[in-house]
């Protein structure tokens, strides 16, 4: 009997052990099956833009276009306002030569009608002071010597105002103030109804034609003035 149970004993099977790190509850082709290999992500060429994407770079781009061409117009911008500045600065002073150069041509031209009465006068006074020296400087047909010493000096009395009219002594209505009140004398009235044939040869739009029409004008206000106030009859003609 006992070698028969030695027998039964030694015949039995060692119990089947699982491996320490296997799962008792996984199945047992999962837990036998060897580990899968990781397999690596698929090669992309990487981008030279910094770590940027594309379109950053085209940003970048246009920004920069942007700059140069706000520079560029600023730059125009100032040059344009300099060039403006400069034309400006540059009227003035054509200008004030402009200006400079009319005072001087009317300082000039004022001093030779002032040389030019002077000298007048001068031949006024000699003809005034010798018949003879009368009888060449008017053709006018006078009664006496006396009346021909008196249109000689009803002359200069008109050529002096005209000459302080020229030179801007006086403006156009004190012109004509003045040459009212010499209008007023009968024996003025006389020189100038004598003299009108040489008044005919003088250019319509001349000084001296103008300041004719004005005393023209004077002398027919007067006469049909119904006011003994002269000093309000008339009003001077547009200059």
């Amino acid at each position: 009997m006992a070698p028969s149970c030695a027998t039964r004993a030694s015949l039995r099977a060692p119990p089947l052990r699982l491996p320490a790190d296997q799962s008792r509850s996984a199945p047992w082709e999962t837990a036998s099956a060897p580990p899968t290999a990781r397999r690596s992500a698929p090669w992309r060429p990487t981008p030279t833009t910094g770590g940027r994407s594309p379109d950053s770079g085209v940003d970048m781009v246009t920004q920069s276009g942007k700059q140069r061409l706000s520079s560029a117009v600023t730059a125009g911008l100032a040059f344009a306002a300099g060039a403006l500045v400069a034309l400006a600065a540059q009227q003035r002073r054509y200008e004030e030569l402009r200006l400079r150069v009319a005072e001087v041509e009317r300082s000039d031209r004022q001093a030779m009608l002032t040389e030019q009465q002077r000298l007048q006068f001068y031949l006024l006074s000699r003809a005034m002071e010798d018949p003879d020296l009368a009888a060449v400087y008017s053709n006018v047909q006078v009664d006496s010597p006396t009346q021909r010493r008196q249109y000689l000096f009803a002359n200069a009395l008109y050529t002096n105002a005209l000459l302080a009219y020229r030179v801007g002594v006086v403006n156009w209505e004190e012109l004509h103030g003045h040459l009212r009140m010499i209008c007023l004398n009968p024996i003025f009235r006389n020189y100038w109804e004598a003299h009108r044939p040489h008044r005919a040869s003088l250019e319509d739009n001349s000084e001296e034609a103008r300041v004719g029409r004005m005393v023209d004008i004077l002398i027919r206000d007067l006469d049909e003035a119904d006011t003994e106030e002269w000093w309000v009859v008339g009003e001077p003609p547009l200059e």
